[in-house]
């Protein structure tokens, strides 16, 4: 009896003994110098492609001596509202360069601009619209995208501009080169693509032109997106090919391989002037049914040498793996060809405990393993403070397989099996135990021998 009684206490222990590598289908060796506390990684699409919880909670880091060490995931950076600034024209000769502009530029002791005049050349006329000098050095944060708003002479216009940045106004960086901009209609849809990716571009002073053989953008307007003061995650896109499904026009299907957090689409339609509208669908598995995701329109459009795609859609993903376009044929629907799509999202970063000697490991893909990320403000002491403790980058080696796809199927749990039985034989002990005491009570009792009852 006592050695049942042991068994019962050892397995629950037993059952859910320490994770080690092994238990994990692939991993990815981790850099580091082992001088600091906390180290950072960014989520490679290898990790999405290997893990098999739309949460990646399957995912865990391993010191040298195989024990886990404590992980948390760091928000990806929010923007914030746009911001409107102030918009200067710069005029000048169409054979004349931006650079060789003569223009007076009057400044405040902060260096906010109050006006830009052009030096007299004589008494003629002050030139063309070239383009437009941007005052942005009352913004903080770094600049995420610029939205343009401008006058046009005719319905249509479609065009490419230049946008660069500056400090001093003397030295110019290119930020953006051939960014289209356009407004026009095309087969009785509007059409309007008016915002330019700068890629967190952090400086003072803005200039956009254009090629000189346009026509130029009157009354410009131009407002910043900025970047929240927090780290800013880079957005990761990921082209994915996609097949039509067998007897049925105009649908599309796109397998990710994997649980990508992804939140905006881009559709690449195969012919040029094609504009079409798409139901958007998804599901998680081959067997489940489809939901719909959003409705959008897509388009690819040409006017004299400069081309138009349609922007990328914002999407409410829940980590499905299977997609699916289903294109109107009204107007031909997309044409000959399939479209593929390309799916973006804000690269997730990792920071963790380096406890322990190396070398670390990053381990993920796992049917049977629950989230084990800690909450990132208890991991990373004055998080979203000034004194926010120093997190270290640390480097990603190749991707390797550890046990294989065979950890990627759910298959029998020993660790829960051998719970459950140590529980139900316990059970049934207990009511072995109690049956036999029951009957033991049941029993009458019997006299002694020899003795007399008789009255």
């Amino acid at each position: 009896m006592n050695a049942i009684i042991i068994f019962l206490l050892l397995a629950p222990s037993v059952a859910f003994a320490a994770e080690r590598p092994a238990d994990f289908a692939y991993g990815i060796p981790i850099e580091i110098d082992t001088r600091d506390a906390l180290y950072e990684i960014e989520l490679p699409a290898a990790v999405y492609r290997g893990v098999t919880r739309a949460d990646i909670g399957d995912i865990r880091v391993f010191n040298g001596q195989g024990e886990v060490v404590p992980h948390a995931f760091r928000p990806p950076a929010q923007t914030i509202a746009a911001v409107s600034l102030p918009v200067f024209p710069l005029y000048g000769e169409a054979n004349e360069n931006l650079e060789d502009l003569s223009v007076r530029i009057n400044k405040r002791g902060d260096g906010t601009i109050i006006d830009i005049q052009k030096r007299a050349k004589g008494s003629g006329p002050i030139g063309r619209l070239r383009g437009y000098l941007i005052d942005a050095s009352s913004l903080k944060p770094a600049i995420a995208a610029l939205r343009f708003d401008w006058d046009m002479a005719s319905e249509s216009f479609v065009g490419q501009v230049r946008v660069e940045g500056s400090d001093d106004i003397a030295a110019w960086t290119i930020l953006a080169d051939k960014a289209v901009l356009a407004r026009l209609t095309f087969g009785g849809h509007h059409v309007e693509r008016n915002r330019v990716d700068l890629r967190f571009a952090k400086f003072k002073y803005l200039r956009v032109s254009w090629p000189t053989s346009q026509a130029p953008l009157e009354s410009l307007s131009a407002a910043a997106e900025p970047v929240a003061n927090v780290i800013a995650s880079r957005r990761v896109w990921e082209t994915i090919a996609g097949s039509e499904i067998p007897g049925k026009k105009g649908e599309y299907s796109y397998d990710l391989s994997g649980h990508f957090p992804f939140d905006r689409l881009r559709v690449e339609l195969p012919q040029v002037n094609s504009l079409v509208q798409l139901e958007i669908l998804a599901r998680a598995t081959a067997s489940e049914g489809w939901r719909h995701v959003t409705s959008a329109t897509a388009y690819r459009l040409r006017d004299r040498d400069a081309e138009v795609k349609s922007q990328e859609i914002a999407i409410s993903s829940r980590g499905e793996r299977y997609w699916l376009l289903r294109a109107d044929q009204k107007g031909g629907g997309v044409g000959s060809g399939v479209p593929a799509i390309q799916i973006g999202w804000v690269s997730q970063k990792l920071v963790f405990v380096a406890r322990g000697d190396g070398p670390f490991q990053l381990a993920f893909g796992n049917a049977g393993t629950k989230p084990a990320a800690y909450p990132i403000e208890s991991l990373i002491p004055g998080y979203k403070t000034d004194a926010e403790f120093k997190v270290k980058p640390a480097t990603l080696g190749v991707p390797m397989t550890i046990s294989g796809a065979a950890r990627l199927r759910a298959a029998w749990n020993y660790k829960k099996l051998a719970l459950w039985g140590s529980l139900i034989f316990g059970v049934m002990l207990l009511g072995w135990m109690a049956f036999r005491l029951s009957r033991q009570l049941a029993k009458p009792p019997t006299n002694p021998k020899g003795s007399d009852n008789s009255t």
